[in-house]
């Protein structure tokens, strides 16, 4: 069995790597990235039936690459994957979700190092000291002073907890 193929590219190669997998007739599998200090790490894996070959390319926070979901739909999913998690935008994805793929509590989470996350931490949106249950978790005291620890729900009505 052969070893998976990485293939180090520039993502202005990416579009013509890409169409020559295409063209090829190998199956497009999935798009995966990763957060380094010089970027996202991208990989676009795709079979033929063999051990996968990948495409891999750092691109900078904040950047922009040409959709491969007019060659592979499936990909839609990937990007906008990829944007709500890491902050790397798709021109011209099948079905862009416009950001609202996921729902997360900070913009990018996946690379805090985007412009989506900075935005959001300047206008102090990441401030969550008042939100219920962002503190500490100890139970709060009742009105003796113990701490309650009475379960919210009995999975177990009339048995031991």
């Amino acid at each position: 069995m052969n070893p998976q193929v990485f293939k180090d590219i520039e993502p202005a190669q990416m579009r013509a790597e890409v169409e020559s997998y295409h063209s090829r007739g190998w199956r497009f599998v999935q798009i995966c990235g990763s957060t380094l200090p010089e970027g996202v790490e991208l990989l676009y894996s795709f079979s033929d039936g063999e051990p996968l070959e990948n495409l891999r390319m750092v691109v900078d926070n904040g950047s922009e690459l040409p959709s491969i979901s007019d060659l592979y739909l499936n990909a839609f999913f990937f990007e906008n994957e990829t944007h709500d998690l890491f902050g790397v935008s798709f021109k011209g994805i099948a079905i862009d979700f416009g950001g609202e793929f996921y729902t997360v509590s900070v913009p990018t989470p996946m690379n805090p190092a985007s412009a989506q996350a900075a935005d959001f931490l300047a206008a102090g949106a990441g401030d969550t000291s008042d939100v219920a249950g962002s503190g500490d978790n100890e139970a709060a005291p009742d009105a003796a002073g113990a701490a309650d620890t009475t379960p919210t729900t009995n999975d177990n009505p009339g048995g031991e907890l």
